[in-house]
């Protein structure tokens, strides 16, 4: 019975594997024809510059194997010969990363692809063009490889349309200003490691902030969060919005640096440094069942303590916190509130670093549902928030996305300063 199942299996992925290819073969085909003028121009124009039409390139995908793929030499277009790859079955349209423009993967981590083929589009490419950050490759390539040829389609028309709005070309600095406001441009795996670097001596409490489209238009509204802004230690840009402000800017921002997804990996690490929190804000009971939500999550977490936003007295609090011996505070008492304080009282505080967070507890403690992972990838989480909290969130979305989009494309202030 089991050999009989086991047959039947088997048949049946062949079977769809099959159709797969089929209906692979069949949409390279119709998107050939459908390119045939621009095939034809570019023939011609190979002809007239006395060059073959095509060459072939090979590249490496992200295990190490060799991908062909076909290329025009002259015209327009010059990827669009790699449908021809496509329809020869060397290639999917989704599959396998492929790691372009070199011969070697320096700083890549290899590792065997959950896919069956390398693919012209992938979802690493993806989380990319929108600087999202989840917790490994491999797990994304996994749920890939599961897709559906529907799901496949609708995972390229999300990357054409991020690599449209998000597109890149600018300068990678690592350290730069927006809005006459310093950041970080850093990989996610860089602002963790600052956050729990420990300084021998301990000689001040390091703090960072998360730059995102409300606290750009509160600071040009208010000079002393302008100035706290100017004074962190670290800044990160936060969300689409920053994203496009910084690709008009003429920078190309590495990773989106937000606190939602920076605490999961962020307790991950600190667990191997043996870093310990303290969650301060948002509304009683909130940072508590936050705190207790992860460490169901994250064995052996160290929480050395919680405490809510509604608080009379900083001499108490800060007592309470430097008591803890906790290494690092999250603060989410909202803007410009948390940054504010941070600012104000940071000499006074014994931790390493301290990190103004926004709402994060709401999500932690599940108050308030993450977005689906496809708005996410579109760098659509705003509409989730607005969704959840229509009243609260319509001046910081509905009025304040707008004015951002006018500081930034016609007051230039991305560039020129607030």
């Amino acid at each position: 019975m089991a050999a009989q199942t086991n047959k039947h299996t088997i048949a049946s992925t062949g079977k769809t594997s099959a159709t797969r290819n089929v209906i692979r073969f069949t949409f390279a085909v119709v998107l050939m024809v459908a390119l045939i003028p621009l095939y034809l121009l570019n023939i011609l124009l190979a002809v007239i510059v006395l060059k073959a039409p095509l060459k072939s390139e090979n590249w490496l995908d992200i295990g190490g194997d060799v991908v062909e793929l076909y290329s025009w030499q002259v015209g327009l277009f010059k990827s669009s010969a790699n449908l021809i790859n496509v329809a020869l079955g060397q290639v999917h349209f989704v599959g396998t990363p492929i790691i372009r423009g070199t011969t070697s993967i320096p700083n890549v981590k290899r590792f065997k692809s959950p896919c069956d083929k390398a693919g012209l589009y992938d979802c690493l490419q993806l989380h990319n063009a929108t600087g999202l950050v989840l917790n490994g490759e491999l797990p994304l390539l996994e749920a890939q490889a599961k897709q559906n040829f529907i799901e496949d389609a609708l995972m390229v028309i999300k990357l054409v349309t991020c690599k449209t709005l998000y597109k890149k070309g600018g300068s990678k600095q690592v350290e730069t200003h927006m809005f006459g406001i310093p950041f970080a441009n850093t990989k996610m795996r860089d602002a963790i490691n600052w956050i729990c670097q420990s300084e021998q001596p301990q000689t001040k409490c390091r703090v960072g902030y998360f730059l995102n489209v409300n606290s750009i238009n509160l600071a040009a509204n208010n000079t002393e969060l302008h100035s706290t802004l100017c004074g962190s230690d670290k800044n990160f840009a936060d969300g689409s919005g920053m994203r496009i402000a910084a690709q008009h800017s003429g920078i190309d921002l590495a990773d989106n640096i937000n606190g939602t997804d920076m605490l999961p990996l962020l307790c991950e690490h600190a667990l191997q440094t043996k870093q310990s929190f303290f969650l301060l804000g948002a509304k009683d009971g909130v940072a508590k069942k936050a705190g207790e939500s992860l460490q169901q999550q994250y064995t052996g977490l160290d929480i050395r303590g919680t405490h809510h936003g509604y608080f009379k007295s900083d001499d108490d609090i800060i007592e309470q916190i430097n008591q803890s011996g906790a290494t690092i505070l999250l603060v989410a008492l909202g803007s410009p509130r948390q940054e504010l304080w941070l600012a104000k009282n940071k000499h006074r505080l014994n931790c390493q670093c301290a990190l103004a967070v926004g709402g994060l507890f709401d999500f932690f403690s599940g108050a308030i549902p993450r977005a689906p992972l496809w708005m996410r990838e579109l760098g659509l989480e705003w509409v989730w928030r607005l969704m959840q909290e229509p009243k609260t969130k319509f001046n910081r979305y509905v009025i304040g996305n707008p004015v951002f989009l006018f500081r930034v494309f016609i007051l230039k202030q991305s560039i020129r300063g607030l």
